[in-house]
């Protein structure tokens, strides 16, 4: 079977964010039913890659095979982290209407910061950011979605080590409705942290 561009650029697509679902296919590449599910039939009967459904009335979800890896630039993984499942597919959501908002941006996924090691100064607390979106002036964003409040004191080290670096220029937190408050809390004069709602940044889309 011999890939077209477009096949190559859905790999990556999908190995840059580990797994994926129909929607987020069909949004990123301007496919619509049925052209979409017979475009990705063609990749899992060429068994680059792999789509199974766990949770039931919700959409399958597809990830890479071994060779499908071998056409993008990160290694496939071996399973899907369920408890992980929903955090991921909204970095994607994200990420897709970020990119829609700023056209002029590039994208650089929290498996891609981790592969190369590429921090930005930050990954001395142990943290990587859910991704980059990085501006045609060189602004770079660090990107967080948060759906559950994590400890008091994590936060700070994160929060302090983002405003100690220069790599980042700020960071965008888009979070779960119960958590913005004490999130705004936390960052108050604290500049280069930006708290968004979650729920209303995605319904700007519809």
């Amino acid at each position: 079977m011999q890939l077209t561009k477009r096949d190559k650029n859905i790999l990556n697509f999908i190995n840059e964010s580990g797994f994926c679902v129909m929607p987020q296919i069909q949004r990123e590449f301007n496919l619509r039913f049925p052209r979409s599910y017979q475009v990705m039939k063609r990749l899992v009967d060429g068994n680059y890659v792999l789509h199974h459904q766990i949770f039931k009335y919700q959409y399958g979800f597809y990830y890479l095979t071994r060779k499908g890896a071998e056409h993008t630039s990160l290694p496939h993984i071996s399973h899907i982290p369920l408890g992980n499942y929903q955090h991921q597919l909204l970095i994607t959501d994200i990420r897709q209407q970020l990119c829609t908002k700023y056209p002029e941006t590039k994208w650089i996924s929290e498996r891609y910061l981790k592969q190369q090691k590429f921090y930005y100064g930050i990954g001395k607390t142990g943290h990587t950011a859910d991704g980059i979106l990085v501006f045609h002036d060189e602004r770079k964003i660090a990107i967080e979605v948060e759906l559950s409040l994590k400890g008091k004191r994590r936060l700070e080290t994160i929060f302090s080590a983002y405003g100690a670096q220069l790599e980042i220029d700020e960071a965008w937190y888009f979070c779960a409705e119960p958590i913005i408050r004490p999130l705004n809390s936390l960052a108050k004069n604290k500049s280069y942290i930006k708290i968004h709602s979650l729920k209303e940044f995605l319904h700007e889309s519809k």
